[in-house]
């Protein structure tokens, strides 16, 4: 395995969720507003056989039980479901700034019952979001502990396929969203209460104190931002990958 591989610690759940141990990467730090630059945003990780960032100055570490497989773009790393993560080293201002997070995702059959999460960011007992696929709502959603948007206006995920997921949060009216393939699915109000304390994290959550709702299936192109994307830069960002 690649030298950004290390070994694994603890299982885990949201929103209702669940374990993890904070990170410990610094705040990430302000990103390019506009431009095709703009949409690499403040950490980018491709995730084609390897940890390495194309932006932010952290590669992902990956727990052991992940293992490289394919996808449309290239190359993707597949989670087990039951302890494998990636931690980002990277940081998100989730109670001061708006924000987006974003990944390509591919689940499983096994288990489309329960919660799982492809990205979140460690508070003290749970996460700060959690961008997820809801199994009591049968879809994907993106999530705060006690409030869920669901992707209503999408239809319900079929293992082995892929999905281009987007979630965006603005401060100044509590507005979420979660796109599903650069579409507009779902939205609410809805305020986080929970403070960062660690990192973003690819492939769980974090509840109770612990790791939580673990990823099982394919994970590739997770991007962050430190502002809220608009529709059109959405629906770019899903169709192409920046260069």
């Amino acid at each position: 395995m690649p030298s950004n591989w290390c070994a694994g610690r603890g299982p885990g759940r949201p929103g209702r969720s669940r374990p993890g141990e904070a990170g410990r990467g610094k705040p990430a730090g302000p990103g390019p507003s506009s431009g095709a630059e703009s949409l690499r945003g403040i950490g980018w990780w491709p995730l084609h056989r390897s940890g390495t960032a194309k932006a932010g100055e952290h590669d992902a570490v990956v727990t052991d039980g992940g293992q490289w497989t394919d996808s449309p773009e290239g190359g993707a790393l597949r989670l087990d479901g039951t302890s494998a993560y990636a931690d980002t080293g990277t940081r998100l201002d989730t109670a001061g700034k708006d924000y987006s997070v974003a990944a390509r995702v591919r689940l499983t059959p096994e288990d489309m019952n329960g919660f799982h999460t492809v990205l979140s960011q460690d508070g003290d007992q749970a996460s700060t979001f959690y961008l997820q696929y809801s199994g009591p709502d049968q879809n994907f959603a993106f999530s705060f502990t006690g409030a869920r948007t669901v992707a209503e206006k999408a239809e319900q995920p079929q293992a082995g396929h892929w999905y281009h997921l987007t979630g965006t949060y603005r401060q100044k009216d509590h507005r979420m969203r979660i796109y599903v393939d650069g579409r507009p699915a779902g939205e609410r109000e809805a305020a986080g209460t929970v403070k960062p304390t660690g990192d973003v994290v690819v492939g769980r959550g974090k509840f109770g104190g612990k790791a939580a709702d673990h990823w099982k299936g394919a994970v590739s192109d997770v991007h962050l931002y430190d502002r809220e994307l608009t529709p059109g830069e959405v629906k770019s960002l899903s169709s192409h990958e920046p260069d």
